[in-house]
């Protein structure tokens, strides 16, 4: 399984295809299971800072990206 979390406040945003936080602004889209791309609308300079993809692997596999708002 694919999960998305908020680094900085460690706030599961997703896992697989379920949406986990209560912030409207985000979705999820997905290429056949392959890629997995994690959609803020609306962005906020609250937005701002480090996201997080990880796999559900043995070992986990995963990859931060920051974002920030200009």
């Amino acid at each position: 399984m694919v999960a998305w979390v908020r680094v900085d406040t460690q706030t599961i945003l997703s896992i697989h295809h379920n949406v986990i936080t209560q912030n409207p602004r985000i979705s999820l889209t997905y290429n056949d299971h392959r890629s997995w791309y994690l959609h803020i609308r609306e962005v906020e300079e609250s937005d701002r800072g480090w996201y997080m993809c990880q796999v559900n692997t043995d070992p986990m596999r995963s990859r931060k990206g920051y974002l920030q708002v200009v």
